[in-house]
């Protein structure tokens, strides 16, 4: 398979076989255990991070060709993963870990949840067979190799590149003990489905899935702030978060005033190469995927329902950043992945009935709120439903250590990804 830059398709990156039922197989057959003592591994782990940071700039150029990551998100990306790293062999337990584990994991994040999972599954000992997004499998190629460097045992991290066949045939395996992955909610559905009828009963399944987040903005809120946090929320990362802003909240006092400041930011928004620092809004990750977003923008611009877009480049898989007029979070059926929002008005009296709202959609990942009235704050943020709640500040970029990430309901299942019970749920 041909890895093309998702932003000029002329762009080469590599080549890349996936794995065959063969190779699954084998790999499978091939897995130990890492029966190290846990201050080795947690000291093996730790290089690993040293390597990742001395391998800086090669790890920064695959972000931005494979995956289209602009240049400040590819030194985040480093960083969450050299803290994930870090974290995790700080509660290395000496305990029994669960066996084989199948770590498949997503493309918008395609060194740094690669990693997390990949860590944290080491750090208890386990066997993993990790296979990364389709989209960017080059990333956790070398990321492995540099695991491998570092002193992780060949036999205990073996990597399987491919489609969802791969991911498929290892969550139906009865020799896999566990699972972890971060992707979709309807194929989290299957995998459940899948270990149900083929794994050992008790066999864990972490999974942390997709989302409808929300924020809302009342009439207290300091605007600048709110916008800042809103475009940062929406459109950074070409809106491919699983924690990023799709349904926006603003009380009707305030709409007018704040949607046009809003519209003012996005004109300001750069988009283009992710790699040039000038860039704030980089392509989205392939053609299959900017198809969609496109289409769902038309179908409100059909509609009259189009507030805001923005011109992009003819050439490469970039999408507008948009603003889309709703009713409130029921209009939307799904998540758009991409630097999509959709924006509802409210009054005052109706703030309990938003927040129900959102409850009822049964997601629950992250939600913001902007607004300088405590007990306003205290209220919504004891009511609402989700795994993280930020307030007065954007809802992305979780801190590893500090703010543990995930969800719950329809968005995810366990312990938070960088918290101190994540590596518990890779222990027997």
């Amino acid at each position: 398979q041909e890895m093309r830059n998702p932003a000029d398709a002329r762009d080469l990156v590599g080549r890349v076989a996936w794995a065959s039922d063969g190779d699954v197989n084998a790999a499978l057959d091939a897995a130990r255990v890492w029966d190290a003592p846990a201050a080795e591994r947690a000291e093996v782990l730790r290089r690993v991070a040293d390597l990742y940071e001395a391998h800086y700039g090669e790890l920064f150029a695959l972000c931005a060709r494979e995956a289209g990551k602009m240049v400040g998100d590819s030194v985040a990306e480093l960083r969450e993963a050299a803290d994930f790293l870090r974290y995790y062999a700080a509660h290395a337990p000496d305990a029994a870990p669960v066996g084989r584990f199948a770590c498949i994991s997503p493309w918008n994040f395609p060194l740094a949840i690669f990693t997390g999972q990949v860590a944290a599954a080491l750090a208890a000992g386990n066997a993993v067979l990790a296979k990364p997004a389709e989209q960017s499998p080059l990333i956790a190629h070398r990321a492995v190799r540099l695991f491998h460097e570092a002193g992780v045992p060949r036999a205990a991290l073996q990597l399987l590149p491919g489609a969802g066949e791969v991911g498929a045939a290892l969550t139906a395996d009865p020799r896999v003990d566990g699972v972890a992955f971060t992707g979709g909610t309807d194929t989290a559905r299957r995998i459940r489905a899948a270990m149900a009828d083929n794994l050992a009963p008790g066999a864990p399944l972490i999974a942390e899935t997709g989302g409808l987040n929300a924020m809302i903005v009342d009439s207290t809120a300091l605007p600048e702030q709110a916008v800042q946090a809103i475009v940062e929320s929406a459109f950074q990362s070409a809106g491919q978060r699983c924690s990023a802003l799709r349904m926006l909240y603003v009380q009707q006092d305030i709409a007018d005033n704040l949607l046009e400041m809003l519209y003012g930011a996005m004109e300001e928004l750069g988009i283009g190469d992710p790699w040039l620092l000038s860039t704030d809004v980089g392509p989205v990750i392939d053609e299959a995927s900017a198809k969609k977003i496109t289409d769902h923008c038309e179908k409100y611009e059909k509609r009259g329902e189009l507030l805001k877009k923005l011109s992009i480049p003819e050439k490469g898989n970039f999408v507008s950043p948009a603003v889309l007029r709703v009713t409130g979070i029921q209009d939307l059926k799904e998540e758009i992945f991409g630097p999509v929002l959709h924006v509802a008005t409210f009054d005052a009296k109706e703030i309990d009935q938003v927040v129900d709202d959102i409850n009822a959609k049964g997601y629950g990942l992250t939600f913001g709120v902007h607004s300088r009235v405590d007990h306003r704050v205290d209220r919504i943020a004891s009511r609402i439903k989700v795994g993280n709640t930020y307030v007065n500040r954007n809802q992305i970029g979780a801190i590893v250590g500090s703010q543990p990430f995930g969800g719950e309901g329809l968005s995810g299942t366990g312990p938070k990804a960088g918290g101190p019970q994540y590596v518990r749920r890779f222990m027997k």
